[in-house]
């Protein structure tokens, strides 16, 4: 049972269209790999990064994976350390829209509200 102090916080929930996706840059990461690894570091390390993807899809970056990423850049770890090190962590992924044009294929579905305290 939930307190007097429970609040309502809602999630919005989209539909993607996946068949036509295809005409869109997408930049997909399935797993940990060098290049996801040069992604996250340009994303990390240069101040101007811009890419022209319009939806990028891949593991998230959360803080223990900073962590590992922090090894990488001091030196402890080489790329295929942190690679490996990495794919033994439960990763969760994310799809991040980055332009207007992305957007166009998401289908709004229904907002939930769920109770927490």
């Amino acid at each position: 049972m939930l307190s007097s102090q429970a609040k309502t916080g809602y999630i919005n929930i989209y539909e993607l269209n996946e068949s036509s996706v295809s005409e869109i840059d997408v930049l997909w990461f399935d797993e940990p790999t060098e290049e996801w690894v040069d992604f996250v570091m340009s994303n990390r390390t240069l101040i101007d990064f811009t890419h022209n993807h319009d939806l990028v899809y891949g593991p998230v970056a959360n803080d223990r994976v900073y962590a590992a990423f922090a090894l990488y850049e001091s030196g402890f770890l080489e790329k295929e350390g942190l690679i490996k090190k990495l794919k033994t962590y439960r990763l969760v992924n994310q799809m991040l829209f980055h332009t207007d044009r992305s957007l166009q294929y998401l289908k709004y579905i229904e907002s939930k509200g769920i109770a927490y305290e």
